[in-house]
């Protein structure tokens, strides 16, 4: 008996010492860095990933977002004067001239591969006329996809004053990319060959700056299939890379590394944190349906659990169903079921995260009675009326109050001007 108890403090002491070896955070060059599932868009791990920082070059990912968005790939578009004679010279480039005649392919290949400023101007132009336009719509796309800490001033990547983003938000931005199957197969090129136009003949070569997907590189990793460097003197190195294995699809995301191996060692490190620190966990119904038709009704309104489905999502190892919690938000046209950290699961969740915890892990639609969809409208409804009754109401006092202050004021006003007239006449009948 006593041999049995030895054996389970040991398998216990055992179990422990791995999980602490596996929680221990990543050692990254970068000062700041995300770990996001490729899958959901659920972020695992952070390194002071809200400040804000100048991003250089992985800027191109926003702008091939919405090429890819909004342009057709197949397309011929021409390089304009203002696209090519507003990118520094001594900065990355093709050379394009003005008038040259090119696909919207090609100038793909050319920002992503080689990382050609002048190709970013042409296709900004591309599509909005214009590379202010375009700037324009890459700032609505930002906030569209809920990037709190980004602001860009070109398309390219380029120093300038107010062009900043942070690694969640770039995290968010290659996520974004990453559900366009083009992303991959321009920014996971290892060398591209361009096609002769009304200006160049064949035979044009540019090539990657991404050295990790180079297999005679040190740094190379197989797992990664789209990537993009950037480097400037004030954003120093920056990263974005998205990768694939059996055990997980990860996204990496890393800003102001003072050297550019450091972006790819810190990749493949958090790319193996990830993959080792968290297991993949899917929730069936049965096990929250109690939870989340309790978190409905404490939202005031009936949740239908015949359309609730099961949810996958990725929990640091030794967590399970059991660490998680739930909150039900009613809007005008439906609800949504946050997926959360239960909040004595917090401290464990944070030492592998480096997160607190506190924000969602998840969010999903869920479907919920009508009558509860339609009184929250009438409680919005209510409350709208109600705040323009007290607008109107705080204008008809306000108009009273001034009224009557008024009327006092002139009253008081001509009882001093009759007492003063009554003491001037007292003084001359003495006078007298």
């Amino acid at each position: 008996m006593g041999k049995k108890i030895i054996v389970c403090l040991l398998a216990a002491f055992v179990w422990f010492g791995n999980m602490g070896a596996l929680a221990a955070s990543p050692q990254l060059e970068s000062p700041s860095a995300c770990l996001m599932d490729a899958e959901t868009g659920q972020i695992l791990y952070e390194l002071d990933a809200q400040t804000e920082r100048p991003m250089a070059s992985i800027t191109k990912t926003m702008t091939a977002l919405l090429v890819m968005e909004n342009g057709d790939l197949n397309a011929s578009t021409v390089a304009t004067a203002e696209a090519v004679n507003s990118v520094d010279p001594d900065s990355t480039r093709v050379g394009f001239e003005p008038g040259e005649q090119l696909t919207v392919d090609t100038l793909m290949y050319c920002m992503m591969v080689y990382s050609a400023n002048d190709a970013a101007n042409i296709l900004a132009c591309y599509i909005d006329g214009d590379v202010q336009t375009f700037v324009d719509r890459m700032n609505a796309k930002a906030k569209e996809l809920g990037c709190t800490h980004t602001q860009f001033a070109n398309p390219n990547g380029l120093d300038a004053d107010g062009h900043y983003s942070s690694a969640e938000d770039m995290a968010r931005i290659t996520y974004a990319a990453n559900q366009y199957e083009e992303f991959a197969k321009y920014s996971g090129r290892v060398y591209y060959e361009l096609p002769s136009d009304n200006v160049i003949s064949t035979g044009w070569q540019v090539w990657t700056k991404v050295d990790m997907i180079k297999k005679e590189d040190p740094t190379y990793d197989a797992r990664v299939y789209a990537a993009k460097t950037g480097w400037t003197t004030r954003a120093h190195n920056t990263f974005v890379a998205c990768s694939k294995s059996e055990q997980a699809n990860l996204i990496v995301s890393v800003l102001g590394c003072p050297i550019k191996s450091g972006i790819f060692t810190d990749t493949t490190a958090l790319l193996n944190y990830g993959e080792q620190a968290y297991q993949k966990l899917t929730v069936p119904v049965d096990e929250y349906k109690k939870a989340a038709k309790k978190a409905a009704k404490k939202a005031g309104c009936t949740l239908d659990t015949g359309e609730l489905k099961a949810f996958t999502l990725r929990l640091p190892v030794g967590m399970d169903a059991e660490d998680l919690t739930y909150t039900c938000e009613v809007t005008q046209t439906g609800g949504q079921l946050a997926v959360m950290v239960a909040e004595d699961s917090r401290k464990a969740y944070t030492a592998v995260t480096n997160m607190d915890g506190t924000q969602p892990l998840l969010r999903m639609p869920v479907t919920l009675n009508a009558e509860d969809i339609s009184s929250a409208g009438r409680e919005q409804n209510s409350a709208d009326t109600r705040s323009g009754m007290s607008g109107l109401i705080y204008r008809i006092v306000t108009t009273v109050a001034v009224a009557i202050g008024a009327v006092v004021l002139i009253i008081i006003l001509l009882f001093f001007l009759g007492l003063y007239r009554r003491i001037r006449r007292r003084q001359r009948r003495k006078k007298r």
